[in-house]
């Protein structure tokens, strides 16, 4: 390594990793109408979770550009009364999400990301704690958008550090910009036991809060020789 340190000194090297991450926090479907339903209220502190890879390109110690691909589980949860009786419904989304992003990295191993989510919906379910006839996931899904996008921030710290490896612990939040469920005629309380008398007229924007754990591998390197060429270099 000591090689390495020097040329660390002398210039400035494109380095290249990989990673495996999971997230875990809450995830909420922001909706007006279903807010002011004065018989509905929403949970925010749904379950969501996330594992994937990610794979950064980055330019010296503190600039990095990259692209993680999550499998991730969001959902929401809901108590009704219905003239009096209450029960609980959980909607529950799985989505393969694609996250490219920009990371600035302190000296001490502090870093701040920007980025999208760009999620594909993979499935949707529903779970009713009273004895409502539950919807199909197929009969959902058609009602739902097959896309939405969202706005990613993070911010995090470094556990361990070291020239090949970091394993850090960090936060994201994603707000998507995207409605989720574009079709206004669809209310997701709606399960026939509770039927409102109101149509949907807002968009449903997804909301999550993840802790972030990843363990990043600097698996090559793009050293800049005097001549003026470079060359990928991986670690043995």
């Amino acid at each position: 390594m000591n090689t390495l340190s020097a040329q660390r000194k002398t210039q400035t090297i494109k380095w290249f990793s990989l990673a495996v991450k999971a997230g875990i926090g809450n995830s909420v479907f922001l909706n007006t109408d279903l807010k002011n339903d004065s018989n509905v209220s929403l949970n925010y502190f749904t379950l969501s979770q996330s594992y994937g890879v990610r794979f950064t390109f980055s330019y010296g110690e503190n600039l990095g550009f990259g692209s993680d691909l999550l499998f991730s589980t969001y959902g929401q949860e809901y108590t009704i009364n219905n003239n009096n009786v209450i029960y609980d419904k959980k909607i529950t989304l799985k989505t393969i999400d694609i996250v490219p992003f920009f990371r600035y990295t302190g000296y001490t191993g502090g870093y701040f990301e920007i980025g999208g989510k760009f999620s594909t919906v993979n499935s949707v379910s529903e779970t009713n704690s009273n004895s409502a006839v539950l919807r199909t996931s197929s009969e959902l899904i058609d009602n739902y958008g097959p896309k939405f996008t969202s706005g990613v921030i993070g911010f995090g710290t470094a556990l361990f550090k070291t020239e090949r490896i970091d394993i850090n612990l960090g936060a994201r939040i994603a707000y998507s910009f995207t409605d989720l469920i574009p079709n206004r005629n669809f209310n997701v309380v709606n399960d026939g036991f509770y039927i409102p008398n109101y149509t949907i007229t807002e968009s449903t924007n997804p909301l999550s809060v993840q802790v972030i754990f990843e363990v990043n591998y600097f698996f090559a390197f793009w050293g800049d020789a005097k001549c003026g060429r470079g060359r990928l270099m991986l670690f043995q």
